[in-house]
């Protein structure tokens, strides 16, 4: 009879133990230099820790706890923000030395870092479950939505009339859920709070900060008509 696994402990497969890519970030070239990377760190050429130059390297609890699924993660689950490397690179999860490991650009986009660092520590605790890697990308592309951009949270920014939005507030609605803004757009759309043409419009938005500082304004029930007057009758003009 087998034996019952534990909860939450990280089945083990004996055929592919050992140093392994998880899951992929970015096109080809990306996957390329990310293989180049992982392969050198194996190989002795270069290392993580300590941690100085080479990157900012952290635990990732507080993801995993944010996150709020119970899944079998390897145990002490870090992040290495790799510094002067190729800025095609993206990242990749990976088991490295039976532990699990997310890597990173530190010169990538904010947003887009802090959105590829949740993405790829979920892919840890999912490599289980998920072998086909776009399989696995997909399903942590959605726990991460479910986290990150709730429901409640991204309908505040959105309503059916709106045709256009300025570069400023599609810069404050990144910056809110400390995602990029097509991945809001994405959410968005899958929830049906956007439209097919609302997504195609809002998606030529290139965000850019405004030159004033300005609070960000998010809609209650009833105040529709105070967020159009401050997002957008007042904005238009400098998104234009």
């Amino acid at each position: 009879m087998a034996r019952k696994q534990i909860k939450n402990q990280l089945p083990l497969d004996f055929s592919v133990r050992g140093n392994r890519i998880i899951l992929h970030l970015g096109q080809t070239e990306s996957q390329r230099a990310a293989n180049q990377l992982f392969e050198g760190l194996v190989n002795g050429d270069w290392v993580i820790e300590p941690a100085g130059e080479v990157a900012d390297v952290s635990y990732a609890q507080d993801i995993v706890h944010q996150i709020g699924h119970k899944l079998p993660y390897p145990e002490g689950i870090k992040i290495a923000q790799l510094h002067n490397i190729d800025p095609i690179f993206k990242g990749f999860s990976c088991m490295y030395h039976q532990k699990g490991w997310v890597f990173v650009n530190a010169a990538s986009e904010i947003n887009e870092r802090n959105y590829h660092i949740h993405l790829l520590t979920v892919s840890l605790g999912l490599h289980s479950s998920y072998a086909n890697p776009g399989s696995l990308a997909n399903r942590s592309e959605q726990l991460i939505f479910e986290a990150l951009l709730p429901y409640k949270d991204v309908e505040s920014f959105f309503r059916d009339d709106i045709s256009k939005i300025p570069a400023f507030l599609a810069s404050d609605i990144a910056n809110f859920f400390k995602v990029p803004f097509p991945m809001v757009l994405k959410r968005a759309l899958q929830l049906r709070i956007i439209t097919d043409e609302q997504y195609r419009n809002f998606m030529t938005v290139k965000p850019a900060s405004s030159a004033k500082p300005r609070e960000l304004f998010i809609s209650k029930e009833g105040n529709i008509d105070d967020l159009e007057a401050q997002l957008f009758a007042e904005g238009l003009g400098e998104g234009e």
